[in-house]
C-alpha cells in the first residue's frame, strides 16, 4: 500500500471536523511542522517512531480515529518498505466503531419495561383493603360511638364516609365515628391514583338504652 492513503484519511477527517493544521497544533500540542509532515504523504517527512506513536494518539483523540490501529499500519509500512511487499487497506480500518445506537435504545427500553413489569401491581393494581373492626357486615350496639379500623396496602388514599383517613406506615388505619339512632352506613374506600379502588360497607345499628352512657366500641 501507499502511505498517501493514510495521509488522505487524516486530511479527510480534519475537513470533517472543520480543523486546520494550526488548530490541530493548538489542540494537540504537536508542532505545526510535525503535523504537516504526518499529513504530507511523504514517509521521509514523518517524525521518528517514538514521537510518531505519541502524535498518533493525540491526533486520534481530536480527529476521532483509532490510533492503535493506525500505529500498527505505520509499523507495517516500515516493514513493507524493507521487504518490498505490498498490501491494500481501506481508510475505514482506522475509523472508530461507534456503539450501535439501536442496541443502546433497545437495552434502555427493555430495562424500563422490566421495571414497570415489576412495579405494575404497585403502580396500577387494586388496593388490598380490610375492615377488622367491626368484622361483621351488620352489628347492633347500644353505644353512641364506634371505632372503625383495619389495614390497607397499595393505596394512595383512604376515606371513611368521604373523610380522608391517615394510613400508618404499617398499613393500619382507624376512625372514631358518632352514631345516630337506627342504622348507620359506614363506607370505607381505598383508592389508587393510577389504578382502581376497593370499597367495603359496614352497617352499625345504634339502639340507645335508657340510662346507658355512650361507650366506644371495643376493638
Amino acid at each position: 500500500m501507499d502511505y498517501s492513503e493514510f495521509s488522505n484519511f487524516l486530511s479527510e477527517r480534519a475537513r470533517e471536523k472543520g480543523v486546520g493544521i494550526k488548530q490541530l497544533s493548538e489542540l494537540t500540542g504537536i508542532s505545526a511542522k510535525n503535523i504537516e509532515g504526518i499529513f504530507s504523504g511523504d514517509p521521509a517527512r514523518l517524525p521518528s517512531p517514538p514521537y510518531l506513536k505519541g502524535y498518533l494518539w493525540k491526533l486520534g483523540e481530536v480527529l476521532d480515529f483509532n490510533p492503535e490501529e493506525a500505529w500498527e499500519e505505520m509499523k507495517k509500512l516500515a516493514a513493507e518498505k524493507s521487504s518490498g511487499k505490498g498490501d491494500e487497506i481501506t481508510r475505514n480500518r482506522f475509523s472508530r466503531k461507534p456503539a450501535n445506537k439501536y442496541l443502546i435504545i433497545g437495552a434502555v427500553a427493555l430495562a424500563i419495561i422490566l421495571y414497570l413489569g415489576f412495579r405494575f401491581y404497585e403502580i396500577s393494581g387494586t388496593p388490598a383493603l380490610r375492615v377488622e373492626n367491626p368484622a361483621e357486615a351488620l352489628i347492633v350496639t347500644v353505644n353512641n360511638r364506634a371505632t372503625i379500623s383495619g389495614k390497607v396496602s397499595n393505596s394512595d388514599e383512604l376515606t371513611v364516609n368521604g373523610e380522608k383517613i391517615e394510613i400508618q406506615a404499617n398499613g393500619d388505619w382507624r376512625k372514631d365515628i358518632e352514631l345516630q339512632a337506627g342504622i348507620n352506613n359506614v363506607e370505607v374506600k381505598a383508592k389508587k391514583f393510577l389504578g382502581r379502588e376497593a370499597k367495603i360497607v359496614r352497617q352499625i345499628m345504634y339502639q340507645p338504652a335508657t340510662g346507658t352512657s355512650g361507650q366506644v366500641l371495643s376493638q
